[in-house]
């Protein structure tokens, strides 16, 4: 088992439910994206929706967006996604339908999604 896998595996443990889960895959995800060489090079910051939505003046509750994060240099926002399934999961459109919806109605440039599953339907 990957060192990913056993991390991913302790997260579905350790979380009470399942929306402490994708509390959980949004933190460790969001940490990726601010430390991983290209990501970190891409992106000038990362933020949770609600960090960020506060930051804009916008209602903070949950849209179906987990994260923003802006490009350095042009500063473009990209609006991503957080699905921590299990890996035999299949992902329906219905499952990132908020997520489209939401990012289609501000100024994001790019959509991005993280999944732990590679089954979409």
């Amino acid at each position: 088992m990957s060192a990913l896998r056993k991390l991913l595996t302790t997260l579905r443990h350790q979380a009470a439910n399942m929306r402490e889960q994708g509390t959980y895959f949004e933190q460790l995800t969001l940490i990726y994206l601010q430390h991983e060489p290209y990501y970190q090079n891409l992106y000038a910051q990362v933020w949770t929706y609600p960090d960020w939505a506060r930051a804009q003046g916008l209602d903070a509750r949950d849209v179906g967006i987990d994260l923003v994060a802006q490009t350095r240099g042009d500063q473009k926002l990209h609006a991503i996604q957080c699905k921590f399934y299990a890996a035999d999961y299949k992902l329906q459109k219905s499952d990132i339908d908020s997520f489209f919806t939401a990012s289609g109605k501000t100024d994001f440039s790019q959509r991005l999604i993280v999944s732990t599953t590679d089954n979409w339907s």
